[in-house]
Parts: structure tokens; C-alpha cells; sequence
């Protein structure tokens, strides 16, 4: 499960994304994206009514995503580094773990994290196939660090 945070569909975070899965693919595995910045995700009201077992009270596409999410065997969070940290759109997605929180843990499912620094220097003005093809050569460096919840 490759859970994207950025909301530049073509930026350098989801050309990363992009390479990882077709790596992924390549190898047998069965990918599945959430765009976190593109759906309809609430953030979490705190109101704990949850339980952290769930169901959350509210009705948005977290709900569809929480299935999809605890069928898969790892997680990979793609995200540009704004301001030292994930973006809001991929943090939002996440506090949203709060609702099932336990099985995620109960799963201890594999998860790491794949987050693009870009400075530009002029990439803007660059078609997208020279970007895809900085990221793929990026990316053949990538080093892939576990995360532990």
C-alpha cells in the first residue's frame, strides 16, 4: 500500500512513488495508492468515540481506505518534506489511523517512508519525461528505512 501525500500530482515525491512501484511490480508484488491530498479526508476530532478500534463517526473516504489499508502487508508513505516535516495532506491521513489504530499494530505490518527534498535549480522549466528520468536515476540510490510505530 503506497499511501502519497503530495499534492503535485507530477511532482518529484510521486515520480519517486512511481519508480518504487514499478520496482514493486517487477518483483511480483501487488501494489495498491492512496492519494491522500486528493481524497475527501477529514482531520480527527479528538472525540475518541472510536475507541481506537473503530468505526470513526466520521463519513468520509477513510473509511473505504481503513479496509484497504489492513489487507495490506506494508505500508509505503510518500511525501515532500515541506517545512522540516510530511505534508498536511499525508499527516491528516494518518492521525486518522487513530480509529484502528490497534489492528494496525496488531498486524506489525512492514512500513517505511519515501520523502523527496527537491531543489529546483531551474527543474521547472524542464519537461516531465527529463524529471522522471532525474527521479529514476534518484531513486536507483534511494536507501528505504524501516519505520516502527
Amino acid at each position: 500500500m503506497v499511501l502519497e501525500g503530495s499534492p503535485n500530482k507530477l511532482g518529484s515525491s510521486n515520480m519517486l512513488a512511481d519508480e518504487f512501484i514499478r520496482g514493486a511490480q517487477e518483483v511480483g508484488h501487488t501494489v495498491q495508492v492512496i492519494d491522500a491530498a486528493h481524497s475527501d479526508i477529514h482531520p480527527c476530532t479528538g472525540c475518541i468515540h472510536c475507541g481506537y478500534k473503530g468505526p470513526c463517526v466520521q463519513k468520509n473516504d477513510v473509511e473505504r481506505f481503513r479496509d484497504e489499508i489492513l489487507d495490506a502487508d506494508m505500508m509505503m508513505f510518500v511525501t515532500p518534506l515541506y517545512y522540516y516535516g510530511m505534508s498536511a495532506q499525508l499527516k491528516t491521513l494518518i492521525h486518522r489511523f487513530c480509529a484502528f489504530n490497534s489492528s494496525i499494530q496488531h498486524k506489525h505490518m512492514k512500513s517505511a517512508m519515501l520523502a523527496a527534498v527537491w531543489n529546483s535549480d531551474g527543474m521547472e522549466r524542464k519537461g516531465r519525461k527529463e524529471k522522471r528520468n532525474y527521479a529514476k536515476k534518484f531513486s536507483a540510490l534511494l536507501c528505504i528505512q524501516p519505520l516502527n510505530f
